[in-house]
């Protein structure tokens, strides 16, 4: 059995593409044997706001992809993230699934010479990174209020939004990484020790790397932890798979490539001038 993480797939009618790719996406996954963890904003703004109530929501592809695999007996984990928070009713109708509250997850490996792995999934919006003005925007009544504004006026402002988005990616991401690090450095699961992996979404910008732990005990050599950053669905698949012997690995699937790609390290690195995507 093999545990599959992805993140950010921001599915919305207006987009259909993104949700075909997190269909074909699903069809690598074998329901009987593999389960999946989606670490949040498996929907977008734009859905959750305007698009929900539509008669063709609860058949959108990627969405019906999934239910398709819960069916098959797919196990599936849905954390919920700063665009799809609310959707838990209509996620509990469409996909017969609610968010969990549980982020750890203990791996236990074939070899049981070998320590499970502890492994820890956020979404990662709660940490400290964003801009306080963009949390206002996930609050019911700021989503009531634009589901009501017309289409002119709710397009003209997504725009804007998206400018500035674009002419900000840098500085924030970067912002986003150095909180990251910080926490995962100061994470410490149920058992007193650090996790070995951790694993976030929410950063449209994906990164795999080893973060230097401080030791309790400053005689001993550091520790490090592994930090995976999904990344978005954009333009391309990505995620993070763990198999049962405990090895990881990152993989891209562009549209127009017939297979998905495992990343190399040099393409995934911490971010110096933050410009892979």
């Amino acid at each position: 059995m093999s545990l599959y993480f992805a993140s950010d797939q921001h599915i919305c009618l207006t987009h259909p593409e993104r949700g075909r790719r997190f269909a074909r996406f699903l069809g690598l996954l074998d329901p009987r044997r593999d389960s999946l963890v989606v670490a949040g904003d498996l929907c977008d703004f734009w859905f959750v706001s305007r698009e929900k109530h539509s008669p063709e929501a609860a058949s959108e592809p990627g969405l019906s992809a999934l239910r398709k695999f819960i069916d098959a007996g797919g196990k599936v984990t849905l954390l919920p993230g700063n665009h799809d928070m609310h959707l838990e009713s209509f996620y509990r109708k469409v996909l017969g699934l609610g968010f969990s509250e549980d982020l750890t997850f203990d791996l236990e490996p074939v070899d049981q010479s070998a320590q499970p792995t502890k492994t820890r999934i956020v979404h990662g919006h709660l940490l400290g990174g964003r801009s306080k003005w963009k949390g206002l925007m996930e609050g019911r009544g700021f989503l009531k209020s634009f589901e009501l504004l017309p289409s002119r006026v709710a397009d003209r402002l997504a725009g804007l939004l998206q400018k500035y988005n674009s002419r900000n990616r840098h500085e924030d991401n970067l912002r986003h990484f150095r909180v990251y690090e910080s926490h995962v450095r100061s994470a410490v699961s149920p058992c007193g020790s650090h996790y070995d992996i951790y694993i976030l979404g929410h950063v449209h910008q994906t990164i795999c790397t080893e973060v230097t732990l401080q030791p309790g005990d400053e005689s001993k050599p550091p520790e490090t932890t592994l930090m995976v950053v999904l990344g978005h669905w954009f333009h391309r698949a990505s995620w993070f798979r763990i198999d049962p012997d405990l090895s990881w690995s990152f993989w891209f699937w562009d549209d127009d490539a017939p297979e998905p790609e495992k990343v190399s390290d040099h393409r995934i690195d911490p971010p110096k001038s933050l410009e892979i995507d």
